[in-house]
């Protein structure tokens, strides 16, 4: 198994991202409650976007899910509508303090990024392999006079994370398989059109 990384040179004409809840939910006549029995994950829908060159970008579509093979390979993919942060915080990013699993905020530090910002919906990374993760922000957020940023985050972390690890702004992605095993696309006089992908965050080898 591979682990495939999305193509920059490709476009999307439409594009949902979203996230998956495993949770479930349990009523009475007493009223009703939810709990959560393993880690939310991210999902993603993706059409392509065909131009002139239709032959080019076609074949650039075919490649990918033929490399996918199925659900047997992993791909790496970033919000392609949100691949930096809104926020003015950029710089070599880590942690600053240690980030236990389950955690739902995180300390950030940049060098000469005080006063940077960190705006909701914005996207970071951590990790790698097993421990790939995205999380996005829920709060704005101002980093202090040392470059020191206090982060509200969801989904919760799934690993712990050591102080001074590493975490990715540009294009920080997460690992995807797809839903189905079944690759087309459809021809229509000269055009071919009919590429999408149907993806579900898969972080396992």
């Amino acid at each position: 198994m591979s682990v495939i990384t999305f193509p920059s040179t490709l476009t999307a004409q439409r594009i949902r991202w979203e996230q998956v809840r495993n949770d479930m939910e349990g009523r009475s006549i007493f009223g009703s409650q939810a709990m959560e029995v393993s880690a939310p994950l991210w999902g993603v829908s993706l059409e392509g976007a065909l131009r002139n060159d239709v032959d080019v970008i076609a074949g650039e579509w075919k490649s990918l899910m033929m490399r996918l093979r199925g659900r047997m390979n992993q791909l790496e993919l970033w919000d392609l509508m949100r691949p930096v942060p809104n926020g003015t915080m950029r710089g070599t990013m880590t942690l600053n303090a240690g980030a236990a699993q389950g955690a739902t905020s995180i300390l950030v530090v940049a060098a000469g990024q005080n006063a940077k910002t960190i705006l909701k919906g914005d996207f970071l990374g951590l990790g790698s392999g097993l421990t790939q993760q995205v999380v996005m922000a829920v709060a704005d957020a101002t980093s202090d006079g040392s470059g020191i940023i206090a982060l509200t985050i969801e989904p919760s972390l799934r690993n712990s994370f050591l102080v001074a690890a590493a975490v990715t702004w540009d294009k920080p992605k997460a690992l995807f398989r797809r839903t189905s095993s079944r690759a087309g696309w459809d021809y229509s006089s000269v055009f071919t059109s009919g590429f999408g992908l149907e993806l579900i965050e898969d972080w396992r080898p």
